[in-house]
């Protein structure tokens, strides 16, 4: 009931959400991110391929 009193009244100040949240927390700049997945995403291919050589799969078409 207090809460929609505050809204009729317009004193209902908005709530951060929790993703609100968790995007004011974090640190990390833009580019750091990019260069992380970056990263991450040559690491997985590197290990594609070399579970490719280790176990001996061939590739056809």
């Amino acid at each position: 009931m207090d809460k929609l009193k505050r809204v009729l009244s317009g004193r209902d100040a908005e709530e951060p959400s929790g993703l609100a949240e968790v995007i004011d927390a974090t640190s990390l700049s833009w580019s750091t991110r990019v260069k992380g997945f970056v990263a991450c995403f040559a690491i997985g291919c590197l290990c594609s391929i070399l579970n490719n050589v280790i176990h001996g799969a061939e590739i056809s078409l």
